[in-house]
């Protein structure tokens, strides 16, 4: 089978996935539209299975065609990259690609790469999350990792996961110049600077908040950004709930202070999530790095 597959054909379907249409990838593979489709439809028939649900608008992957461009795209990394270092080249590195939860990568992504072996081999790509964009990219492989909390739906087939560390989410506020919180969570008006209802964290605190007196809280600030919400919170607007991680040079300086209330504080499983199918050279030496990291629990 594998003496019927032009390489061109694999790099034409590469193109397709990317753009979602014959006309813009046939020119930016400079072949007419016609050809390029000829050619898409020989590879499928060379494997013996449609790669595109071609009914849907926009165009997209079957099922056993995102597991095929998972394995190709990478297949074809390694084979540029070794090609490269034969002909003694060393411009060319493995791309490793994440998607990552906006504060584990502002707070937690340089501790975790600072290490990394082989630097000058690879790049790395560190894009900001949208969960579900994120886990539909993992599983056509246009990603290789996200690095992100606990969901459920990554933590079985196809999908491998690796726990980083575990952390807390603490309700915090602003202190006075004594070091005394602004606020108290016990009073009968709290101003609440909260994360939007569909990410992670906002899931966390809307599930706390569910079980207490939540008419007490009042939200005066919505955002996705925890970086944003400290931010308010240090300024004095309210109290905020920010994971341990972002927080501790503000708990020693005394600008933020932990407020006393019991079962207020929340674990958070970090994670970093794969697809259980090959990837590129750097991205699997990149695993085993991660899977050989001391865990923080």
């Amino acid at each position: 089978m594998l003496n019927n597959i032009e390489t061109k054909w694999l790099y034409d379907f590469i193109a397709l996935e990317e753009y979602r249409s014959f006309t813009t990838a046939a020119e930016k593979r400079n072949i007419s539209q016609s050809s390029f489709s000829r050619r898409i439809r020989a590879l499928e028939t060379a494997i013996g299975f449609d790669l595109f649900d071609r009914a849907s608008s926009p165009l997209q992957l079957t099922e056993p065609g995102r597991v095929f461009h998972a394995h190709i795209r990478n297949t074809l990394d390694d084979l540029e990259y070794q090609l490269n270092k034969l002909h003694g080249g060393s411009h060319y590195k493995n791309k490793i690609t994440i998607a990552a939860a906006h504060s584990l990568s502002v707070f937690l992504m340089p501790e975790l790469l600072k290490t990394v072996p082989e630097p000058q081999e690879k790049i790395f790509y560190v894009e900001s999350i949208d969960v579900d964009e994120a886990v539909l990219n993992l599983k056509e492989g246009r990603s290789d990792f996200i690095f992100s909390f606990y969901n459920e739906e990554l933590m079985s087939e196809p999908f491998m996961h690796e726990k980083i560390r575990e952390s807390r989410l603490y309700p915090v506020c602003a202190c006075d110049s004594n070091g005394n919180p602004l606020f108290d969570i016990h009073a009968p008006s709290v101003p609440l600077l909260n994360y939007t209802d569909t990410s992670y964290m906002g899931r966390q605190v809307s599930r706390y908040l569910s079980s207490v007196d939540s008419d007490r809280f009042t939200v005066h600030f919505v955002s996705s950004m925890s970086d944003l919400l400290k931010r308010m919170t240090k300024s004095g607007y309210g109290i905020a709930w920010l994971p341990d991680y972002s927080i501790k040079e503000e708990l020693k300086s005394q600008e933020l202070v932990i407020l006393d209330k019991e079962d207020a504080a929340m674990s958070m499983g970090v994670y970093l999530y794969r697809l259980d199918a090959r990837l590129n050279m750097a991205s699997e030496k990149f695993w085993r790095y991660i899977k050989a990291l001391p865990r923080e629990y």
